[in-house]
């Protein structure tokens, strides 16, 4: 009996000892899984800090730049957050926050165009900053591009401003590389920038390049329609936007007109009827005729939306605000025609054919036109 219970507590003995092993050999393969992840997870933060340190690194000693010059326009006032947004959205540098992290209170911002390079130095681009501007403060030449403009009209403007001539211009406008995704998103190589340079007042300072120039023009762009395209949550492209703005820009007689043009293009669309926009044609001939021809219609071209269904190949001038968010709100109507008064100043809008016709003759003969049936139509 005794041999049997000293049996059974070298069993159980035996047992607890295996049980010890058993547990001792989980807890340090535990503890060495704990290590290794340690080790991973340091290992992947020195690998991450190294990273944005070598980054930071290069920022600030201008390394990987271009050497290519840029034109920047210190406004009045302007501290290093200004100036590191200007920098970054330039491409001269990668990190404002940086920029200006590394500024302090440091330095004075003065007034003006300087110029700088990309691949200068954070204290080397702060020193250029500091200094007196190159061409002071108060030569700037003032540029009014109106809303509706063509690029060779823009062109023009700056060539009879005296800032560049209007072939320069236009190589950099069809060759000039810019990094704003917009540009890049453009699906033409012809006319590519054709509705993207804002219209606007610039303030610009002569000695100025073609490609600062176009880049002041995308800046802007980008500063006041990308806002207004990305706060709609549309789902056609900027350039179908673009597109329609640009035609009904050119349309349109006033601000507010523009969403009731806008209802009749997207009428339109919708029931797959052309366009049939004079703008669109009088974009193919550079010529804002009047009156076009039969010949003019029938010019064979991805412009004329007279010959070809939807909306034209690309933008056909520079639309503002209005035009845009016209193109992303358009009112609800029925009107599928519209017609301009003979001194242009408004359009009148038509649901039938038939009503169209009798505007059009009363236009043409002189008669005040009868808005009777539309305004019942309405109603």
């Amino acid at each position: 009996m005794e041999n049997r219970v000293q049996s059974l507590e070298e069993l159980e003995a035996r047992k607890a000892a295996r049980e010890a092993a058993k547990n001792l050999k989980l807890k340090r393969r535990k503890r060495i899984k704990r290590i290794i992840v340690c080790v991973l997870i340091a290992a992947v933060v020195v690998s991450i800090f190294g990273t944005i340190i070598t980054l930071a690194y290069r920022d600030i000693n201008g390394l990987g730049g271009d050497n290519k010059m840029y034109v920047i326009d210190v406004p009045a006032g302007a501290g290093a957050s200004t100036v590191a947004n200007l920098l970054a959205n330039r491409g001269i540098i990668k990190y404002a926050p940086l920029f200006k992290l590394y500024a302090g209170n440091r330095y004075m911002f003065q007034q003006g165009r300087h110029s700088v390079s990309s691949s200068m130095t954070y204290k080397q681009l702060l020193e250029t900053f500091a200094s007196y501007a190159v061409h002071g403060v108060g030569d700037q030449v003032e540029v009014v591009i109106p809303e509706g403009s063509e690029l060779n009209q823009i062109a023009a403007i700056l060539e009879e401003k005296g800032l560049c001539s209007s072939a320069d211009f236009m190589n950099e406008v069809n060759y000039g590389v810019f990094s704003h995704d917009f540009v890049n998103a453009i699906p033409r190589a012809d006319n590519r920038l054709e509705g993207y340079l804002f219209p606007a007042t610039y303030q610009i300072y002569p000695g100025t390049t073609p490609h600062d120039i176009v880049t002041m023009m995308l800046d802007a762009f980008n500063s006041n329609i990308m806002p207004v395209y990305n706060a709609s949550n549309t789902k056609d492209t900027v350039d179908y936007v673009v597109t329609m703005a640009s035609v009904i820009q050119r349309e349109a007689a006033s601000d507010d007109e523009m969403p009731l043009v806008a209802s009749v293009f997207n009428n339109r669309l919708y029931e797959k009827k052309k366009l049939e926009s004079c703008a669109t044609v009088q974009y193919i001939l550079h010529e804002r005729k009047t009156v076009l021809s039969e010949d003019d219609i029938a010019i064979d071209s991805p412009y004329n939306t007279y010959k070809y269904a939807g909306l034209p190949v690309g933008p056909i001038s520079s639309p503002g605000v209005a035009a845009v968010k016209a193109a992303l709100y358009p009112k609800s109507t029925p009107y599928m025609y519209f017609v301009a008064a003979s001194d242009g100043s408004r359009n009148y809008f038509s649901e039938t054919y038939a009503e169209h016709e009798r505007k059009v003759e009363q236009i043409q003969s002189g008669q005040p036109v009868d808005e009777t049936a539309d305004a019942q139509t309405e109603g």
